[in-house]
């Protein structure tokens, strides 16, 4: 909560919402949530039960492996940012789950610094032989991280789906009608502006659509980060003033407004575990034009149109073939909906709940 709200962010954030939730209804003891006691609060999530502790005096990764893991001892750790204390994995007083997003940073290594590399080469190989249970964020994932650490083959692996939007937001929302074709004036990406994801692809798709259709917007919300390598694209002067890059945005209201407008999700992204903004977009009827990798199969199902990343004739067919088409794009539409209905951050948080053993 003390960093810019990207994937990883969100799912935290989510997950300690829906305990919040179960607390409330007195289904669960009420956790304590630990920060470090310096560092502004981003966007602070709203809570009824949980009360948030700042403690130490360190910041960053030097307080996660110095101070918090003296706050821990012979209690239930939840790391779900992919990195733990190495005191509390290497300490049978500490029972630890960790989540473990993805291993991008092996995938991709020129998409991230070397003292990133370096980090997690590190400290991931150590949680998973150390932490009483590992979980990530899709069973496509799982099986990618087991080829890496074949000593995942075992018991306390597991998989579990993030949800889309907040759940109370989502059951709302989808028991309300959404703007339709006609109020829909631009296409939107969202997420990270990095390689992995594919910003150079999305970034020429988009100016191949605004050069294609002047009367419509394109609008991307995202950043990039130190993490990643830079990348550079020229912008025409024709389409500039209708390419939106509206940059980080740590409202989820703010994207969720955009997605509700929107005529499309572009995703066509090299690499994702279980990305959040097609569900999202999902939800509020934006049909979903996403790369033909597994992850996201499994995510969408049948109810995205998909591309390969890779060929840029790919993906910008893939859009035209959706605004060619309106029948489609009801189709999507619809279809998509339906899907998101089957996700939830209770159902994850539930599950990571029954794997740590918790009893009420």
């Amino acid at each position: 909560m003390l960093q810019n709200i990207t994937g990883v962010q969100r799912v935290e954030r989510e997950i300690l919402v829906a305990l919040d939730k179960l607390a409330q209804k007195g289904l669960i003891a009420t956790p304590e949530v630990l920060l470090p006691a310096k560092g502004e609060i981003i966007s602070p999530p709203e809570l009824q039960k949980i009360q948030l502790k700042r403690v130490g005096k360190l910041t960053g990764h030097l307080w996660e492996q110095i101070e918090l893991p003296k706050h821990c001892k012979n209690k239930v750790l939840w790391c779900l940012g992919n990195t733990a204390p190495v005191i509390s994995l290497l300490s049978s007083r500490t029972k630890l789950l960790t989540m473990i997003h993805d291993l991008s940073y092996k995938y991709f290594p020129s998409a991230y610094s070397w003292k990133f590399r370096a980090f997690y080469s590190l400290l991931v190989p150590l949680e998973i032989s150390k932490s009483d249970v590992v979980v990530t964020v899709s069973n496509a994932e799982k099986r990618a991280m087991t080829t890496h650490y074949p000593s995942l083959e075992k018991a306390n692996f597991h998989a579990a789906q993030n949800g889309g939007i907040p759940d109370d937001n989502a059951l709302k929302v989808l028991g309300e009608s959404v703007p339709g074709l006609d109020e829909r004036q631009y296409g939107i990406y969202v997420g990270s502006l990095s390689k992995r994801k594919n910003a150079e692809g999305v970034l020429k798709a988009a100016i191949k659509f605004l050069e294609k259709y002047p009367d419509m917007r394109f609008v991307v919300i995202g950043a990039s980060s130190g993490v990643f390598d830079s990348f550079e694209i020229e912008i025409p002067k024709t389409v500039e003033a209708r390419l939106e890059m509206r940059g980080q945005v740590n409202d989820p209201q703010k994207i969720y407004d955009a997605f509700r407008q929107a005529r499309f999700l572009l995703f066509p992204s090299f690499y994702e575990a279980s990305p959040m903004p097609p569900v999202e977009a999902m939800t509020f009827g934006c049909p979903v034009i996403s790369s033909e990798i597994p992850s996201l199969m499994e995510r969408c199902d049948t109810a995205a149109l998909y591309c390969d990343p890779h060929s840029e004739e790919s993906i910008f067919d893939a859009v035209e073939k959706l605004m060619s088409s309106n029948e489609l794009w009801q189709q999507l539409s619809t279809a998509g909906r339906n899907k998101a209905a089957e996700y939830s951050w209770r159902l994850q948080t539930e599950r990571l709940l029954a794997l740590s053993g918790y009893e009420k």
